[in-house]
This record gives structure tokens, C-alpha cells and sequence, in this order.
């Protein structure tokens, strides 16, 4: 399937609020003001949203992403770090994921990261192989 990933738009506000409830359907009170806020450019992160198309232009995933330097082992280095990653149930392990963890590695890359995170299970995994 072909899938085309970039940054999120203002006109897309509805269907990142509504993927983001569906990842954290406990934070689904902050949800709105949080976007509008990152959209202001007034939210501390994250800093960059990218979004998955199909073919459709539907967004059936997204990333939101942030620059660390307070990783451990890493500290003072700038880490490109994915603080929240979601893709629709009817399309996971079909290479989505893989697409959208690539683009966001080069996003880290052009913010001059020297390292790419996230967690997984209260667990950093890092990958220092820019």
C-alpha cells in the first residue's frame, strides 16, 4: 500500500484529536486545547506532528515528535524522541509504522539530532546510528 507521510495541518485538527483519543482516551479532555496550542506554536511539544495518507488521503496514523537532551546516557545530546505514535487498528503490521518511525528519523536528522528515541514499556530505545 502506498503511503504518503507528513506534517499535520490546521484543516486536519478533528482527525488528530480523534486518533490521539483513541491512543490516549485518558487525556481526551486536553486533547483539543493541546492541538490548538501546538498549532499557535505556544505548546512545548511536541515540536513536529507528521501524518500517514493512504491512498485515499485518508490519515490512518501519526507521530508527534520532540527534541531531547535529557536521555539517559545521552545527556546534553539532541535526540529526536517520538512521544506518541498511532495507527489505525485495520492497518497495523502493514509497514505504516515502519514509514513513519523512517520520516520521523529524518525530521531528528534535520534538527541536527545526534540520536533517535522513543520508549517502549517504561524502556528508552535508542538508535545512534545517524
Amino acid at each position: 500500500m502506498e503511503i504518503h507521510i507528513r506534517p499535520v495541518v490546521p484543516a486536519e485538527a478533528s482527525i488528530w484529536e480523534k486518533l490521539r483519543c483513541e491512543l490516549w482516551p485518558d487525556g481526551a479532555a486536553e486533547h483539543r486545547g493541546e492541538i490548538a496550542a501546538f498549532f499557535a506554536g505556544t505548546l512545548d511539544e511536541p515540536d513536529a506532528v507528521l501524518v500517514a495518507e493512504d491512498p485515499a488521503r485518508n490519515i490512518v496514523a501519526f507521530a508527534e515528535l520532540s527534541i531531547r537532551t535529557d536521555l539517559p546516557g545521552l545527556q546534553g545530546v539532541r535526540a529526536g524522541y517520538v512521544e506518541g505514535l498511532y495507527v489505525i487498528p485495520a492497518l497495523r503490521r502493514s509497514g505504516v509504522t515502519r514509514k513513519l518511525l523512517q520520516a520521523s528519523r529524518d525530521w531528528a536528522r534535520r534538527q541536527d539530532c545526534g540520536a533517535f528515541a522513543s520508549d517502549r514499556a517504561e524502556r528508552i530505545i535508542l538508535d545512534q546510528s545517524f
